[in-house]
């Protein structure tokens, strides 16, 4: 099973709050399982109900409410390049976003590094038109 996307930020959201999955059901009135399941991937396309829900009790900083925003509104993508960016608060949501709904064509798989670097140029070359 794939991790989503969504639910990478949950989970993150989730371990910096230092609540388990009991804890977060229980605060939240959903189901630890369901929890769980859209952590793992299990479950990609929760409630507006739900994901204000998990809202209040995460409780997520700005970057990751806006990671959230998005990433309910495009479920499908790329875990990695999610994780990518919880892990360098220097990359701006704007290359993230450019790079998360770009196709990539080809035999290769881009590392999510290349993927933000080729976003930022992309969005560079706009800018100076």
């Amino acid at each position: 099973m794939t991790l989503s996307p969504l639910g990478v930020v949950l989970r993150h959201c989730r371990e910096q709050r230092k609540l388990s999955l009991r804890e977060a059901g229980q605060i939240a009135e959903i189901d630890h399982a369901y929890i769980h399941r859209l952590e793992t991937g299990a479950k990609e396309a929760p409630s507006a109900a739900t994901v204000d829900k998990l809202f209040r009790v995460l409780k997520p900083q700005a970057r990751e409410a806006d990671l959230i925003r998005f990433l309910y509104k495009y479920p499908s993508g790329d875990a990695d390049l999610v994780k990518y960016v919880i892990q360098n608060p220097g990359v701006q949501m704007e290359a993230f976003e450019a790079a998360y709904l770009m196709a990539h064509r080809g035999t290769g798989r881009l590392s999510p590094e290349m993927q933000i670097e080729r976003a930022q140029r992309v969005l560079a070359a706009f800018a100076h038109e």
